[in-house]
């Protein structure tokens, strides 16, 4: 029986050790700057730019299929951001951008790409949401506000 009550007395002095060990540490961090630094960290806002940033993309030149045999794209875009750290991921991420542009013009007839650049704003849109979504795709922040057509050719 003694040597019940010795180990009962350890353990509830090794768990009240334990919990003051806990409520000690908790108060000298709650008053220290290592509290802010660990528990209250906010998302950090990037400076936005009061005007717009652009990004020429290389020129496009993509085969079109037609009734009358093949046909070429001629295309420049640019993307704009007010995110001034877009531009580096823009870069980082220039081969796979460029890919997603021709993928959406690739399957396309010429037919089809005449009818879309009577509608540019919506062509515009579309390939927005489509680069948008392969910079969310490759674990990165999409602050891509528009995307410009700047020159178009079909021959």
């Amino acid at each position: 029986m003694t040597l019940n009550k010795r180990l009962f007395g350890r353990l509830l002095a090794g768990i009240l050790l334990v919990g003051l060990s806990v409520a000690g540490t908790l108060a000298f961090v709650s008053q220290s700057s290592l509290y802010s630094e660990w528990f209250d960290k906010k998302p950090v806002v990037p400076a936005l730019s009061t005007r717009p940033l652009f990004k020429p993309m290389e020129k496009f030149v993509i085969t079109l299929e037609g009734d009358d045999g093949l046909h070429y794209l001629l295309l420049e875009l640019s993307l704009v951001t007010h995110d001034p750290a877009q531009s580096a991921v823009y870069d980082a991420l220039m081969p796979v951008l460029r890919n997603a542009v021709i993928q959406q013009f690739s399957k396309r007839k010429q037919e089809e790409v005449n009818a879309d650049l009577h509608q540019l704003d919506a062509l515009q849109s579309q390939l927005a949401n489509t680069l948008r979504a392969t910079i969310q795709n490759y674990g990165e922040q999409a602050a891509l506000d528009e995307v410009l057509i700047t020159k178009v050719v079909v021959q």
